[in-house]
């Protein structure tokens, strides 16, 4: 054997054994994980859908895990702040993420960003999924999806839809729609969910296509119309609202809220934390908890949390330029 084949040879085992420690200090570090408290920044402020589930998913971690789960709220900039500070976190565990998919796959279409959030952040478990809920001021003629289309096609630039925020679901959701069936609607951009709300209440906006969770008070209490659900089916709990797509073949939107960690987390303490969240998200008093606020659980792996995320980019780049939000 040569000298330079040796070299090789023992470069070659080095490396193996280079691996091998690595992969067993990942796999030390996740079972002494953790050790002290975790902290779960959530790119919103209190209260919200997605603040509700971080604590709900939270408190059950902390017991599964027997530590503290603690949620940091840094709310500001469309979820930019909390989504900043969490990528720049350090990764081993003790820093956790937890937002909707506006943070993963509008933004960066939108704004310059001083981080890459597909690649800033490792998917560790998906643990929700809600469709968007068409809704109408009650003076509005329109009591389905068919009449609601004839009726803007009828009065073009004369109907308002109120979202929570430009770039939000509630604005992306009516834009991508009204640039499918050839409709001209004005947006009303608010601050936030209940502002929008408000809108549609005074009837400043007739129109609010957005979460589900967020109209169901509004709906039950007839102070809105429900006209469809932009889910592939129809939800369970709702099985008398139809979906979009049966009307408008093809058109499915939906909003999903999931945990992630600082790029670089040992994959073994990624693992540990989806199989936990698996675990909740199959607790039937969550389950329902979450019926009731008209979404879905979830739990899934990190794998097929990270194929979802990438089978929505086209989607969401697609209504992105149909708002008319996207960045040169």
């Amino acid at each position: 054997m040569t000298k330079s084949s040796v070299g090789v040879t023992s470069l070659l085992f080095l490396a193996i054994v280079g691996s091998v420690l690595c992969l067993d200090a990942g796999a030390l570090l996740a079972q002494e994980w953790p050790a002290h408290p975790v902290k779960v920044i959530v790119p919103y402020g209190p209260g919200g859908i997605s603040d509700t589930l971080a604590r709900m998913t939270a408190d059950r971690l902390a017991k599964a895990f027997g530590q503290p789960f603690v949620i940091d709220n840094r709310g500001g900039a469309g979820g930019v702040i909390g989504t900043e500070a969490a990528a720049r976190s350090p990764a081993d565990g003790y820093t956790l993420y937890l937002a909707g998919g506006a943070q993963l796959t509008v933004n960066p279409l939108v704004k310059k960003l001083s981080y890459d959030p597909l690649k800033d952040f490792a998917p560790i478990s998906m643990v929700s999924v809600n469709g968007m809920a068409l809704t109408v001021h009650p003076d509005l003629p329109a009591r389905s999806v068919r009449e609601f289309i004839d009726y803007v096609r009828a009065n073009p630039g004369k109907i308002n839809y109120a979202s929570a925020g430009l770039g939000q679901s509630s604005h992306l959701t009516p834009a991508a729609f009204a640039a499918r069936e050839g409709l001209e609607m004005v947006v009303v951009p608010y601050q936030s969910t209940p502002q929008a709300l408000v809108g549609l209440l005074s009837g400043s906006a007739q129109v609010f296509f957005g979460n589900v969770s967020d109209v169901l008070e509004l709906v039950h209490s007839g102070k809105a119309r429900m006209l469809a659900i932009s889910t592939e089916k129809r939800v369970a709990q709702f099985s008398d609202v139809p979906t979009v797509s049966e009307t408008v073949p093809g058109f499915v939107m939906t909003g999903w809220i999931g945990y992630f960690a600082p790029a670089g987390t040992p994959r073994p303490i990624i693992d540990k934390v989806s199989r936990a969240l698996v675990a909740i998200c199959r607790e039937p008093d969550l389950v329902s908890t979450m019926e009731k606020a008209g979404v879905d659980a979830v739990g899934d792996t990190p794998d097929a949390f990270a194929a979802a995320i990438q089978a929505d980019l086209p989607i969401v780049r697609s209504a992105v330029e149909a708002a008319g939000l996207l960045r040169k």
